[in-house]
């Protein structure tokens, strides 16, 4: 995707890019400024409330925000029964991930490392999605989640769960989308946890493609590394619709060492969204996903 314009009065759109396709919604800029590492807009739109847009990409709205958040963090918590997990959030800056791990008591520590210090704080002022920041349970660190890792991988230190909620493979979160850094974060994973990764998926006349495989300027995507098995070799995925995001189809990939399947949830949550049965039913892909997926085939 390319960048942002408000030239039409109150309409903002995004650049269609390489998708040949844009975002166009009528809002209010409500704040703008430029960061150490990004451009940091905050809008508000009279059905979707707050926007946040992070150099010029949607990355969460107020009205739809929970249907990501509670995806992302209910599933891998409830699909494999562990006690005093640990997580480790690599982005995140608006919050919502540490919201919905603060959930559950089987979370005993959440270290979340947002390279954007003004990104965390403009998300609380603004969208308020966050969640308690002052819980003890909950190390913020406000570097370069690559440089966190380093010091991690030195101490020996190893988590239940890892979390991407990272932006495009752009700007500040260039660094996280190399082999370099993916080395280092299977170690840091323990040998039965699972580090979960999210993006957009847009379904065309030939194909499907993911937003990641589009906004890369490396011969390979995230995805598609994560994918060929040299990192983690079981994948599990699932999938939502989030209305704000391109194309609204969401996946969610699952990277393991051991292959656990986490489609059966082992105790009952209620959230927003989330609920056992929305759980069970988020593993059931259609065939055009997994055939894109390369499932079924060996």
């Amino acid at each position: 995707m390319g960048q942002g314009k408000n030239d039409y009065g109150s309409w903002w759109h995004e650049e269609a890019g390489e998708m040949d396709f844009t975002h166009a919604l009528k809002m209010e800029l409500l704040h703008s400024e430029q960061s150490p590492f990004q451009k940091i807009d905050i809008y508000d739109h009279k059905k979707f409330g707050r926007v946040l847009v992070l150099d010029d990409l949607i990355q969460a709205s107020q009205a739809d925000e929970f249907i990501y958040h509670e995806m992302a963090v209910h599933v891998p918590v409830l699909g494999r029964k562990k006690d005093k997990l640990s997580a480790l959030i690599i982005g995140g800056g608006d919050g919502g991930l540490l919201r919905e791990l603060l959930v559950h008591q089987s979370v005993e520590k959440i270290v979340m490392a947002e390279i954007d210090r003004r990104v965390i704080e403009l998300s609380n002022e603004y969208l308020g999605v966050n969640g308690n920041y002052d819980d003890p349970r909950v190390e913020l660190v406000c570097q370069d989640a690559a440089l966190y890792v380093d010091a991690a991988l030195e101490r020996g230190e190893q988590f239940d769960l890892i979390f991407m909620d990272i932006t495009e493979p752009v700007g500040p979160s260039a660094s996280l989308f190399t082999e370099q850094f993916l080395h280092k974060l299977v170690a840091v994973l323990k040998d039965d946890g699972v580090c979960v990764d999210s993006d957009s998926v847009f379904i065309g006349k030939d194909r499907i493609s993911f937003l990641q495989e589009v906004s890369s300027d490396e011969e390979q995507s995230l995805l598609e590394i994560m994918r060929s098995g040299r990192f983690f070799p079981h994948i599990n995925v699932y999938r939502s619709i989030v209305p704000m995001y391109p194309g609204a189809e969401f996946g969610f990939f699952l990277y393991t060492k051991d292959g656990h399947s986490y489609g059966e949830p082992y105790r009952e949550h209620d959230g927003k969204h989330y609920n056992s049965a929305v759980h069970k039913g988020a593993f059931a892909l259609p065939n055009w996903w997994k055939h894109e997926l390369g499932f079924g085939k060996k």
